[in-house]
């Protein structure tokens, strides 16, 4: 009796570990990204480095949450604003997208950013895949909804708000090949947002505080914001815009958002190089 009883416990024993083994592989990787979640910034993030280029050696990796970025990459900054809202501690490595250093695609396959290296050699990349990562990864402060059918109408503002950065690009590069076509897509995208604000009758599309549809479609109206004082084509008439003008007063209060803004002179020293075709100052922010 006592050698059946024994018998059954070691089986108990081997099948629960042959259950077990799996999950304790699993948690062994998952669990370095999250005990970094649970950690809140420490101290103020330095969002003005140097941008680093072709000849700069790649920054020994500390263990912290990394993002490669560039200050006025509007892509990047969604990464960026989503790190700030969840207030996480990382580190902020600047890229010259320029002059390119020669290990960005061991960090960056497209050599694009932003990336954000989660464990050292872990990086994950492309603006809404690593939004919606950080959102999953850390808990703190949920920026999407859970129920399906609102994520998905979340999601979906964020996509048809293209027009608005297209917008933004032609008067950046080639404000001469704006056309009556561009415009109305504009403004169509403008009514949806404000529409959608109508409609859930919140502060932000987020509710009390912005959540994702908010901070992936702010980059956009922060350069319009800027770009109206030069092209009265991306103006947004307070008339008719009434609750989109207060939503965007609102979101420039928001902390995750003031403490990133460009200084208006930056972004037209950076708008100038880029139109005359002259050396890009990226750092011009270091000695602001």
């Amino acid at each position: 009796m006592i050698t059946s009883t024994i018998g059954f416990a070691v089986h108990i024993l081997m099948s629960s570990y042959r259950i077990l083994a799996p999950v304790a592989q699993i948690l062994e990787y998952v669990l370095p990204y999250r005990n970094m979640a649970t950690k809140a910034i420490e101290g103020k993030i330095n969002f003005n480095t140097k941008h680093l280029g072709k000849g700069d050696p790649l920054p020994p990796y500390n263990g912290k949450l990394r993002v490669y970025n560039m200050r006025y990459c509007p892509f990047a900054q969604r990464t960026i604003l989503v790190l700030n809202a969840k207030q996480i501690d990382y580190e902020v490595v600047n890229i010259d997208l320029k002059n390119k250093p020669e290990w960005l695609k061991s960090k960056s396959p497209l050599g694009k950013v932003p990336s954000i290296e989660v464990k050292e050699g872990v990086c994950i990349y492309e603006s809404l895949i690593t939004a919606e990562y950080l959102d999953e990864a850390y808990p703190q402060r949920p920026l999407l909804p859970k129920d399906p059918v609102a994520k998905a109408f979340d999601k979906i503002i964020v996509e048809v708000s293209a027009p608005i950065y297209t917008m933004f690009m032609k008067i950046f590069y080639k404000p001469e090949t704006i056309t009556p076509e561009i415009i109305s897509a504009y403004h169509g995208a403008l009514d949806n947002i404000q529409d959608e604000l109508k409609k859930r009758g919140t502060k932000f599309l987020g509710g009390s505080e912005p959540g994702y549809a908010d901070y992936m479609i702010w980059p956009w109206f922060e350069r319009l914001r800027e770009c109206e004082k030069i092209e009265d084509k991306c103006a947004i008439d307070p008339k008719q815009y009434k609750l989109l003008v207060e939503y965007i007063n609102n979101m420039l209060e928001d902390p995750a958002v003031s403490q990133y803004l460009v200084p208006s002179q930056a972004f037209f020293n950076l708008l100038d190089s880029y139109r005359e075709g002259k050396s890009v100052n990226y750092d011009e922010l270091l000695t602001a």
